[in-house]
């Protein structure tokens, strides 16, 4: 019988030790308002974390889309310049910024330019193309004629394969 009560008794303290808010707090261990408040936290870093992820995968998402978008681009892009055989070049700029004022200037004009790479790091800017080079030429003498054109206005074959 003393056993039981010796085992009773311990089995109580257990319970009495881990189960009480006070005794707890007394022997310095988490109450269950610190245990709640640390589910809490642990719950609200959790949430941040996949916020953070979803706002990375929205930025990598975005990225990827632009990418695609601009290889789509650029894929038109030499579609348009290998539809025609000679391109008459308005320009050819090492700073993107100067090809891009020079397409706005010419959409402006109500022209379609066309702006596409050499390999040598220079963008050129194509007005016009045609399958005839002298439909080509016709068109550089009416630009120049009409003052449009900048004095090294010049034809381009694209069978110099000179661009990307």
């Amino acid at each position: 019988m003393r056993t039981a009560k010796f085992f009773t008794t311990i089995i109580i303290a257990i319970m009495i030790v881990t189960g009480c808010d006070w005794v707890r707090s007394q022997l310095g261990m988490a109450t269950s308002e610190d245990i709640e408040a640390l589910k809490n936290e642990q719950q609200r870093m959790e949430a941040q974390m996949r916020i953070a992820d979803s706002i990375e995968r929205a930025t990598l998402d975005s990225a990827k889309a632009a990418a695609d978008s601009a290889a789509v681009l650029e894929q038109q892009s030499k579609k348009l310049v290998t539809d025609k055989r000679f391109h008459v070049i308005m320009g050819s700029f090492k700073d993107y910024s100067n090809s891009a004022r020079m397409v706005q200037a010419l959409k402006e004009k109500g022209y379609s330019p066309v702006v596409f790479s050499f390999r040598n790091g220079f963008e050129a800017v194509s007005v016009s193309a045609f399958d005839k080079v002298t439909h080509a030429f016709n068109q550089m003498y009416k630009l120049l004629d009409q003052g449009y054109a900048p004095d090294d206005v010049w034809v381009y074959d694209i069978k110099q394969n000179l661009h990307n």
